[in-house]
């Protein structure tokens, strides 16, 4: 089978301009984001409400009965511009990692894929926390309270209460997520496509399709194998404002992953509680990283 595209894990020959690369990366990232935003508010309210009474349909409904369609894309704006900056240092560190280890692993074997994965992670993470600890207030805040909070709100507060380094907050836990679920993303997405590409009979002939597939495969097992950790995450970084401690300084009250992660396997619903708002991120993932994926492949095709 001929191959007309060029993969990012196998262009020795093609490098890319990083700065393309960075480019092609951040496009990517927010076509695929414009696409989850309306679920991921759901999943993150879900996440924080921690009561196994309210379903995600029910959720919806409150959410479109309280606030309208804009409701669904409340705190959209640092999400949009981290899914770009998110994604350019994803695929950028990847790339750069398989060309290091290329020198030791001139094949690239799946090892090497996917501890080039981690490396992507372990990089964004930085970049992920502080925007994600932004979104993840703002989109539960309206639940919360009856003022409204902005970026400008949940930033100042956040600076106020625990200084510049309050905004990696929820570090810990988002970096367990990035590096073992992004070597599993990058991992799962080459290994899904090596079969297509080496398979007698795949069955998906259409090049388009698998490269959708791919990337949606690898967003469902990212999402499925690190959701309890995103739960946990979620719940730090709501846990000032849900808890009322907002904008007072609180230093007991503060929380990490264990107690977090104590407090919603004690309640009613036991572990099951570290999977609220599975449902809808699994829906949610499935178009969002086809096309993550699929629009990172077309435009370093095509430019």
């Amino acid at each position: 089978m001929e191959q007309t595209e060029v993969r990012y894990g196998e262009h020795e020959d093609t490098l890319i301009h990083p700065f393309k690369e960075i480019t092609i990366g951040a496009i990517s990232g927010m076509v695929g984001k414009l696409v989850e935003f309306p679920f991921d508010t759901i999943k993150v309210r879900l996440q924080a409400n921690n009561s196994h009474s309210t379903s995600t349909y029910k959720m919806i409904s409150r959410t479109f009965h309280n606030e309208g369609v804009l409701g669904f894309y409340k705190g959209l704006k640092a999400p949009l511009f981290g899914a770009c900056l998110e994604n350019a240092v994803l695929f950028s560190s990847y790339n750069f990692a398989t060309n290091v280890l290329r020198h030791y692993d001139p094949s690239l074997s799946m090892w090497s894929k996917c501890a080039s994965g981690g490396f992507a992670g372990l990089m964004a993470s930085f970049i992920l926390t502080p925007v994600e600890l932004v979104k993840c207030q703002l989109q539960v805040a309206n639940m919360a309270t009856k003022t409204s909070h902005t970026y400008t709100s949940v930033i100042e507060d956040t600076l106020k209460r625990r200084g510049v380094f309050g905004l990696w907050n929820g570090l810990g836990s988002t970096m367990v997520r990035e590096v073992v679920g992004t070597s599993i993303w990058f991992g799962s997405y080459e290994y899904i496509n090596d079969y297509f590409e080496t398979a007698k009979q795949p069955f998906i002939k259409n090049k388009d399709l698998q490269l959708l597939f791919s990337g949606a495969m690898a967003g469902v097992l990212f999402n499925f194998s690190m959701f309890p950790v995103d739960t946990v995450k979620s719940n730090i970084q709501t846990h000032d404002i849900l808890s009322g401690t907002s904008g007072k300084h609180h230093h007991h009250m503060a929380t990490d992953f264990w107690k977090e992660m104590r407090k919603l396997c004690s309640k009613p619903g036991g572990v099951m509680n570290l999977y609220n708002g599975l449902g809808i991120t699994m829906i949610r993932c499935i178009p969002a990283n086809a096309l993550i994926f699929y629009t990172y492949e077309l435009l370093k095709r095509n430019f």
